[in-house]
């Protein structure tokens, strides 16, 4: 298609599909008629105002100096792109070290402080005094049992058998 006048650019933009009128306004800056896809994305997405549009682009324009420049750094350093991001990767890479180890510091000071506390309420006897509790009380009750089931044969009421059988599973629980 010949490009003739703005209104030739126009409907060759209406006539793009929506996803590269997305890459283009993505790429307004390398773009030749950048204000026209702004307004043509405008019309499908967003609907800015004409200053909204002049600030886009300004910021758009900004962008691609900062572009250029780290590309001319990198290119008076003879620096490769692959080289770049890897120093990038590694420094995001040193950035979360950083923070796993602070986080593993903090974790390590939580955990000190959950032992001491519970240290403090062992040597308390907190809980020494309610198992010992425990255990007199069920041994006292067996023993109780014990006592009751002597009785009965002795009066005769249950065997000898029954006694020594009764006798035995209390005493399991003891």
């Amino acid at each position: 298609m010949m490009f003739k006048s703005e209104k030739s650019i126009k409907e060759y933009l209406k006539k793009l599909p929506d996803d590269t009128i997305i890459k283009y306004y993505l790429d307004v800056e390398y773009s030749p008629f950048p204000i026209l896809v702004i307004e043509e994305y405008t019309q499908r997405f967003k609907r800015k105002t004409k200053d909204e549009i002049i600030k886009d682009l300004k910021y758009q324009a900004r962008l691609a100096r900062k572009k250029t420049r780290e590309l001319g750094k990198m290119a008076k350093k003879r620096k490769l792109v692959d080289d770049v991001t890897k120093q990038k990767s590694e420094e995001i890479i040193n950035h979360a070290k950083k923070k796993g180890f602070e986080i593993g510091k903090i974790i390590s000071r939580k955990k000190a402080n959950l032992e001491t506390q519970i240290k403090k309420t062992a040597k308390s006897g907190t809980v020494r005094k309610r198992i010992s509790k425990k255990l007199k009380t069920s041994t006292q009750n067996h023993l109780d049992e014990l006592e009751k089931l002597g009785k009965l044969r002795k009066q005769g009421l249950i065997t000898a058998k029954e006694f020594q059988e009764t006798k035995k599973k209390i005493l399991s629980k003891i």
